[in-house]
């Protein structure tokens, strides 16, 4: 590893979807996973705390940065194996879908709506239109106390929108999809026909908060949206008047706008219908 590529004051407004945060200290993107293990033994040397970063679409930096290690991985490799489509972390989940789809392979269809890299999309069981990372999820490499192992589904403890990513710290580098013989352009063109209508594009991390229940009735779209909350502003910050849990960042917004506006509707939605929303994206810093 080339300490000297070690970037120092990176602003990470420029690797998140939300366009705000401060500096991370020290910043490097990993392109080769053979570096991986000399940049962690180098944060464990200077005492420093590390943060793995893909796309920047599920996290939102604090105003004051990261005092530590942010190591993006850009690793972004795609590829055929028989029935299974292999990806490094650092690609594009989107990006994946249409791979699949241009060898005619399915299962992959409706993860062409989904922001963000492979990693983020395992560590989250990031999911939509009724499918999830876990149902094609086969096999995965990951950085685990300082070698590469190979391990299978069981190994990630799949939840709704978790992983044990979460709790154990492995880095994940690269997964197996499985697939079937055929894809479905026309459920493709499906679900981003819908993306389109029901969801804004922008500065925004894609859902806010985690869906407290299994029906539209519960979803915490819906109930912010019965708060009176669509199109509500703090700051910079706005909820969507199309989708109500998504937060936007209107131009000039800064982490602590975003996070105030989802207080706000965290509070509305515990005061009206006495239910504690969670958030999806992960708050740094």
């Amino acid at each position: 590893m080339d300490t000297s590529a070690i970037r120092e004051n990176e602003l990470l407004s420029n690797h998140s979807t939300f366009r705000v945060g401060g500096p991370a200290k020290y910043f490097y993107e990993v392109a080769d996973f053979s570096e991986l293990a000399d940049l962690i033994e180098w944060a464990r040397d200077e005492k420093l705390p590390y943060f793995i970063l893909g796309g920047g679409s599920n996290v939102l930096f604090k105003d004051s940065g990261f005092d530590g290690l942010v190591i993006k991985i850009s690793a972004s490799d795609v590829h055929l194996e028989k029935d299974e489509i292999v990806c490094d972390s650092g690609a594009k989940i989107a990006q994946v879908a249409r791979f699949a789809c241009d060898n005619d392979r399915g299962g992959l269809e409706e993860f062409v709506t989904l922001p963000g890299t492979v990693g983020g999309a395992v560590y989250g069981n990031a999911g939509c239109f009724w499918n999830e990372i876990s149902e094609v999820l086969v096999r995965a490499w990951v950085f685990k106390n300082g070698k590469v192992e190979e391990v299978d589904n069981a190994y990630f403890d799949f939840k709704y929108r978790r992983s044990n990513l979460k709790d154990t710290g492995d880095i994940l580098l690269k997964v197996a999809f499985s697939t079937h013989k055929g894809c479905s352009r026309e459920r493709m063109e499906d679900v981003m026909k819908i993306r389109q209508e029901k969801q804004p594009w922008g500065m925004t991390a894609g859902c806010f908060f985690k869906n407290p229940g299994s029906t539209p009735e519960f979803s915490a779209g819906f109930l912010i949206d019965k708060c009176g909350l669509k199109g509500e502003t703090f700051g910079g910050a706005k909820i969507s008047t199309k989708h109500a849990n998504f937060i936007l960042n209107s131009g000039d917004a800064t982490a602590a706008d975003i996070l105030a506006l989802a207080d706000i509707a965290k509070k509305a939605v515990k005061g009206q219908f006495n239910i504690e929303l969670e958030p999806e994206v992960r708050v740094i810093g």
